[in-house]
């Protein structure tokens, strides 16, 4: 049986059941250039991203997230990138989908810390439900 939530995953990955939560980090996104980002939402396995210029679907970028404790830093592919309506008419940003390839062990603690903490901050204290 597949259990589906939101748009579910590909070949039951399990990416759209992942807490996510929505934040305001600066962030970084780029390959041999570093682009400057906000991240607007983020889980235990990607986030998504508002960035000046669009990135292609399936490229592989590095990534930095400035969480409270400190910089993240990991892989991820870039899963979709879509003009941000809200940004019009002024100059076009673009929403970016990033889907991480793999959190160093140091980090996954960190970052289910930092989701878990958020969740609860932005339900007021109170329980979640996944």
């Amino acid at each position: 049986m597949i259990e589906r939530e939101g748009s579910g995953g590909i070949g039951g990955r399990q990416d759209r059941r992942e807490r996510r939560v929505t934040v305001d980090l600066p962030a970084s996104v780029g390959g041999r250039s570093c682009r400057a980002a906000r991240a607007l939402d983020v889980s235990m396995v990607g986030c998504l991203l508002r960035c000046e210029a669009g990135l292609d679907s399936g490229v592989v970028v590095d990534v930095q997230l400035e969480l409270p404790d400190g910089p993240l830093r990991t892989k991820a592919r870039v899963a979709l990138s879509s003009v941000d309506g809200d940004s019009l008419p002024g100059p076009a940003h673009y929403l970016t989908g990033l889907e991480f390839l793999g959190l160093a062990a140091a980090d996954e603690p960190r970052l289910r810390s930092f989701i878990e903490a958020e969740s609860r901050r932005s339900a007021g204290a109170g329980p979640t439900s996944s």
